[in-house]
């Protein structure tokens, strides 16, 4: 009985080893109302996949998919260039990590403190986003303290630091915003 089941299952194993090998044959095969499907691959690949016997010659490994053709109508803009050039200066919006710091007692300007829901994370990002467009020396953190979404901005070690920015801040139209004390992060 134990030997009945060693070769059923070695007759098994073969039989789907033989239909593992033609994987790309079912895939290439036209069909009527579907699309192409185009392999190419290395000899290399081919060997590797489908045994030694059957070596396809190819340099690429590119792989192509062409739908049944649908013409789409295409729109064409006509716009006339502007002969006029615009400088636009590009801030880095991307979080940063600060390495080598450590937390003392200092200051950040609060620019923004909203309640709990989607609408105030949306706003506190959009104020972020100002924030470092307006100030782009300065770190700018958005934060979920429970139950609100809180904007800060600034490392100072002074009140008088904060200050100077919290009058800026505030002429932007933020009239909000306040200094808070804290633990800031300041390079070692």
């Amino acid at each position: 009985m134990k030997r009945f089941l060693n070769i059923a299952l070695l007759l098994l194993c073969v039989g789907l080893h033989a239909n593992a090998q033609k994987f790309l044959d079912d895939l290439t095969k036209e069909r009527q109302g579907e699309g192409k499907v185009t392999v190419s691959q290395s000899a290399e690949i081919n060997e590797l996949v489908n045994g030694k016997e059957e070596a396809v010659t190819t340099p690429a490994a590119t792989t192509t998919a062409t739908a049944p053709e649908t013409k789409k109508p295409e729109t064409v803009s006509h716009q006339e260039a502007s002969t006029t050039t615009t400088t636009e200066t590009v801030v880095d919006t991307r979080k940063k990590v600060m390495t080598n710091t450590r937390k003392v007692n200092g200051y950040r300007v609060q620019v923004f403190s909203g309640g709990n829901t989607r609408a105030d994370r949306i706003k506190a990002e959009q104020i972020q986003g100002a924030m470092k467009t307006a100030f782009p020396g300065q770190p700018v953190y958005t934060h979920f303290y429970s139950p609100r979404w809180i904007c800060r901005m600034g490392n100072f070690r002074t009140y008088a630091e904060a200050e100077k920015i919290l009058k800026q801040v505030k002429a932007m139209g933020y009239k909000q915003a306040v200094i808070v004390k804290g633990k800031i992060s300041v390079a070692n």
